[in-house]
């Protein structure tokens, strides 16, 4: 009897999950762009899908209010936004990085480094230098509305919501000092929506050098009427302006239709007028006086440049003994609001008008190598497309987090939260870094025929994916809400997949499985019929089929009595499971009697596991968690049915057991090295064991972990069609796509753009 039939019923030890998911950046200017400018996958999809968007800055957080109180007004300015029904891009640098939307807890990050040395008031003269010097000094910086118009331009964004515009310096010549934010606004097509300039400059040159600019001004108002120009915490100046703006849809329409100053070569932006809400202003003979203290102050003590701005804020909140800043606080929030508005108004007028602006200018959005768009397929009839090299068969879903806006969750009520709606499901996830890392991949999932199905659709379309075998069904749509804490830890989730476990998705499976694809990859989500139906239609054609267990609770799923043993063409070829999930398997295995098989008790045998392959060559080449986890031990029970298992162990990296035909177990030469091998017998096999560690992750690095163990199965799928399906050897298949895993591991998004780094492309 073999050494490994006597393992304990369960085993004892199990480790962190390698998970694995990012997004793609499709133009060829978009990786070069992406080293330096991160685009959060939030804000991506609401560019591909042309939902309301609003650019923030960050240079308030970092240089205008003081930590933490600067992480609540983060907070307040970006949930205005979303209930406005727009998405929030917070724009500024956090670890010399450009980012174009925040996480909430990259925000507060970024807030928490107000007022250190390596945090800097980045405007477009310091971009270039707090991105170029990342190497040695990881900058962060708040971006001033000059950076912010930029970068914002650079992503396609065209409304910005922010509080004061900088402008002309009191004493203008003496000093020589003008904002770069003015200089912005003549250059850059962005809309920025502000409540004047700050009351402490010289608003009549201010206004001169946007008219010499070009730069168009207007103020929400009422035609007919004298309606002035803001002054910050003021709501009129004494200087009239040039144009009035009786609705958001007023200022939508000049963002709208640039075709006349495109054709002339126009590019200065639009600056609209928001009076600080009437019950929170300062009236301009009280704010006066004590901004004229704050500039003299500062001039006697040498403060000019980018340092005056926060300086004379700083002393106008001490002489008004705070009261500014609730002001500077109501002026920003109403901007955001405005802001927001405008933002749908254009998001309308482009949808109705075909606008030639509704198409982003941003290079992010462009794909690398544009897929081309495959012809509709009629819904729930058979694809007549290409066959793919790469089939996923699984989910797609709608993930929805919602964060409280409060420190504390209550039960039994409704808690005011912050919801963040992105396209998910394991599927998908897999498909899209198969795609990414170069493989022709093909979805093969359920929608069901609702508004949230049609959305998702729309999503996937965006991404450059083939969504030829994406069909609606009866059902709903898959949803994955998850609760989190107001630390951003998960509270409490909930997901809705029952449509993929419906007999209608295993007879769309079934039919998407033809000739010609290479391999088939077939996630948890379906039901156990479903799977079985993928695992016989696989096996009619002899395509060889990976399976992805999803979860611990749906890893069981594909396991059965009945299943096909090694070495027929039935047997699934290859899966990746998680720690937990290989304990669930091999424990429902057990109790099902997969181990008690005569052809199972056959492999076993031949493969040659005995006590000098176990207690010599592991234990003194291995790691002793290996072991004593029982890791190696689960997956040899399993290997019979899965002839190739993945394990990923999270920190620890990834441990590949493998069957070897006899011929290739005996071959020492045509065998990889660091490999251990036993001595097969008989005619069937011997087994390969091999660790390939993982690159080391400071939890500092850690962004995101939701779909790394999905990005791994995409980028192996997409080498195993390159490289070869059945090569013994894949150093590299795993060593990429652990890359891969990494670097989404370090991203935001679900899946990253950047899998195209370490892909076959």
């Amino acid at each position: 009897m073999s050494t490994i039939s006597r393992l304990p019923r369960h085993v004892p030890r199990t480790l962190p999950t390698l998970p694995a998911n990012y997004h793609h950046r499709t133009y060829s200017n978009a990786l070069k762009l992406g080293r330096f400018v991160r685009i959060s996958e939030e804000v991506r999809e609401a560019l591909a899908s042309k939902t309301p968007i609003v650019a923030l800055e960050t240079a308030i957080y970092t240089h205008g209010f003081p930590y933490p109180d600067n992480v609540g007004l983060a907070s307040k300015v970006e949930a205005a936004i979303r209930e406005s029904g727009a998405v929030p891009a917070t724009i500024g640098i956090l670890d010399g990085t450009a980012r174009v939307g925040f996480s909430q807890p990259e925000l507060e990050r970024l807030a928490s480094t107000a007022g250190q040395k390596a945090t800097v008031k980045v405007s477009r003269r310091d971009i270039p230098f707090v991105v170029g010097m990342r190497h040695t000094t990881a900058y962060n910086g708040g971006t001033t509305i000059a950076g912010t118009m930029l970068l914002a331009n650079t992503a396609g964004i065209k409304v910005f919501a922010t509080g004061g515009l900088g402008g002309v310096h009191r004493g203008y010549p003496n000093p020589m000092d003008v904002s770069a934010d003015l200089m912005e606004l003549g250059r850059t097509n962005v809309a920025v929506i502000s409540s004047g300039s700050k009351a402490f400059l010289d608003l009549e040159n201010t206004f001169e050098v946007l008219e010499t600019q070009g730069v168009f001004v207007g103020t929400f108002g009422k035609v007919g009427t004298k309606v002035m120009v803001p002054a910050f915490y003021s709501r009129e100046s004494n200087i009239i302006s040039p144009n009035i703006l009786e609705s958001p849809r007023d200022a939508a329409s000049l963002i709208a239709i640039p075709d006349a100053s495109h054709t002339m070569g126009l590019t200065s932006g639009q600056l609209f007028c928001n009076p600080i809400p009437e019950k929170f202003e300062i009236p301009e003979k009280d704010i006066n006086k004590v901004v004229s203290k704050a500039v003299e102050k500062a001039r006697d003590k040498g403060v000019f440049g980018k340092d005056q701005t926060p300086y004379i804020l700083n002393e106008i909140k001490e002489v008004t003994k705070g009261a500014s800043l609730p002001a500077n606080t109501a002026l920003i929030l109403s901007n955001a609001k405005i802001g927001a508005q405008v933002a749908h108004e254009l998001a309308r007028l482009e949808n109705e008008e075909g606008s030639p602006s509704s198409t982003s200018t941003s290079n992010f959005m462009l794909p690398v190598t544009p897929p081309p768009t495959p012809p509709p397929t009629p819904v729930n009839q058979p694809s007549t497309i290409t066959a793919p090299e790469v089939l996923v068969i699984g989910s797609l879903a709608i993930d929805q987090t919602l964060k409280p806006t409060t420190k504390v969750l209550q039960l039994h009520t409704s808690n005011p939260t912050v919801a963040i709606e992105t396209l998910g499901g394991v599927g998908k996830n897999v498909a899209l870094a198969a795609h990414l890392a170069g493989a022709n991949a093909r979805l093969v999932s359920a929608i069901g025929k609702d508004l949230a199905g049609t959305w998702a659709l729309e999503k996937l379309r965006a991404l450059g994916m083939d969504v030829s075998g994406v069909k609606k069904i009866s059902g709903v749509t898959a949803k994955y809400t998850a609760i989190n804490n107001s630390s951003g830890e998960l509270f409490v989730a909930g997901a809705d997949m029952r449509i993929f476990e419906s007999a209608e998705m295993s007879t769309l499976a079934r039919r998407e499985i033809t000739k010609g694809v290479k391999v088939v990859c077939v996630d948890g989500n379906l039901s156990a019929e479903g799977l079985a139906e993928v695992v016989k239609a696989t096996a009619e054609l002899d395509i060889p089929l990976t399976f992805e267990p999803t979860s611990s609770s749906k890893s069981t799923r594909i396991l059965s009595p009945t299943l096909p043993v090694y070495p027929s063409i039935s047997t699934i070829s290859l899966t990746t499971p998680n720690i937990h999930e290989l304990t669930t398997m091999f424990a429902h295995a057990r109790e099902i009697g997969m181990f008690e098989r005569e052809d199972w008790w056959r492999v076993i045998g031949d493969i040659g596991t005995d006590s000098v392959f176990l207690n010599t060559q592991l234990s003194t080449r291995l790691s002793t968690n290996l072991l004593e986890g029982g890791i190696i031990q689960s997956a040899v029970h399993l290997s019979p049915y899965f002839p190739r298992i993945m394990v990923k162990l999270g920190a620890d990296g990834v441990v590949l057991v493998q069957l070897l035909p006899l011929a290739a177990s005996s071959t020492s030469a045509a065998l990889p090295p660091g490999a251990i091998i036993s001595q097969g017998a008989g005619a069937t096999t011997g087994v390969m064991v091999r660790h390939f560690p993982a690159e080391v992750v400071s939890p500092e690095d850690v962004v995101n972990v939701n779909g790394v163990g999905d990005t791994f199965m995409g980028v192996v799928l997409a080498g195993l069609v390159k490289l070869g399906i059945s090569g013994v050897d894949v150093k590299e298949v795993i060593d990429r796509a652990q890359k891969a895993a990494v670097l989404t591991l370090r991203s935001p998004e679900s899946v990253s753009g950047r899998v195209i780094e370490v892909g076959w492309r």
